[in-house]
C-alpha cells in the first residue's frame, strides 16, 4: 500500500516509524472539514445570542440612566430634540440627540458606550460617537433609537411606516411605552441601512446609491432587535413580528424609517 513515507520510491530493508497512508490523510482531512461544517454554525448562534445580551444589557442601562436624568428634572425624560432645532423646526429623528442632551445622559449613566450598539462599529464605536455634523451640527447619532422627549407624536404615517408611535414625556408615563430600540433602520435620503442583528452578524449597507438607496432593514437581513420599554424591562422582538415607524419629524420620504 502507497505510504506518505514511501512516495519517494526508496526503501533501505531498515523499518522506519509508521506512517499515515495517503487515503488515511485524506479521511482525517474530511473529518475536520466535516466537524468544521457542523461547529461553524453553532459558533456562529452562540456569538450572535453574546451580541444580543450585550444589546440588552445596554438597553438596560440606558433606561436607567434615563431615569436617572429625570429623577433630577422633575421627572421630565431627556429631549428628542437634534442641535437642529436651533435653525429649523420641527428637525427630530430617534437616533439622534442634541449635543446637551448626550452629554447629560453620559453624566446620569456614567458610561456612554450604553448609548451605542458596539456591533455597527465604525462610527458608532468611535470616541465621541458619531457627532453628526454633514450639514450644520445634526448631534449625536446613537447606536439605538431613543424615543421619549420628542415633539408632536404621533408623527403621520407616510411612505413605508405602517404604525405610529407616542413619546413619553415624563417618567411616570405608562410603563409599557417603548423608550429604547435597537437601530433597525433606513433613510434613502442618505442611502443607508442599519441591521445590528444579521444571520452572519450586523450589517451597516450602503450597496444601493440613487434613488430608492437605503432598503428596508429586512431586506439586507436583520433577524429581529432588543426593545426596551419605561419600566426598564427589555425584550428580544424577530423582525418579522415588527411594524415600520417614522424615525424623522422632517425630510418626507427621504428620512429615517425605522422598524420595531
Amino acid at each position: 500500500m502507497l505510504t506518505v513515507s514511501s512516495i519517494d520510491g526508496r526503501n533501505d530493508g531498515q523499518a522506519g516509524p509508521a506512517a499515515f497512508t495517503l487515503i488515511e490523510l485524506l479521511v482525517v482531512i474530511a473529518v475536520i472539514a466535516l466537524l468544521m461544517a457542523v461547529l461553524l454554525p453553532a459558533l456562529a448562534i452562540a456569538k450572535e445570542r453574546c451580541r444580543r445580551a450585550v444589546c440588552q444589557s445596554n438597553i438596560h442601562q440606558f433606561a436607567l440612566g434615563i431615569h436617572v436624568y429625570a429623577n433630577g428634572n422633575k421627572d421630565h425624560l431627556p429631549c428628542g430634540f437634534s442641535d437642529m432645532m436651533r435653525f429649523r423646526e420641527p428637525d427630530e429623528h430617534t437616533p439622534i440627540i442634541a449635543m446637551a442632551t448626550h452629554d447629560s445622559l453620559v453624566a446620569s449613566i456614567g458610561d456612554k458606550r450604553s448609548m451605542r450598539c458596539p456591533w455597527l462599529k465604525e462610527p458608532f464605536t468611535s470616541t465621541n460617537n458619531w457627532y453628526y455634523d454633514r450639514y450644520a451640527n445634526y448631534g449625536y447619532l446613537l447606536g439605538y433609537n431613543y424615543l421619549g422627549g420628542h415633539g408632536g407624536t404621533p408623527w403621520p404615517m407616510l411612505g413605508p411606516a405602517n404604525a405610529e408611535w407616542i413619546s413619553p414625556q415624563l417618567s411616570t408615563e405608562a410603563g409599557r411605552l417603548l423608550i429604547v430600540t435597537e437601530l433597525n433602520a433606513w433613510t434613502t435620503g442618505e442611502n443607508v441601512t442599519f441591521a445590528p442583528h444579521g444571520k452572519r452578524g450586523p450589517i451597516l449597507d450602503y450597496s444601493n446609491p440613487g434613488p430608492g438607496g437605503g432598503i428596508p432593514s429586512e431586506q439586507v437581513g436583520a433577524e429581529g432587535g432588543n426593545i426596551g420599554l419605561l419600566d426598564g424591562s427589555v425584550s428580544w422582538k424577530k423582525m418579522r413580528d415588527m411594524k415600520i415607524y417614522r424615525g424623522s419629524r422632517m425630510h418626507g420620504t427621504g428620512g429615517c424609517f425605522t422598524a420595531w
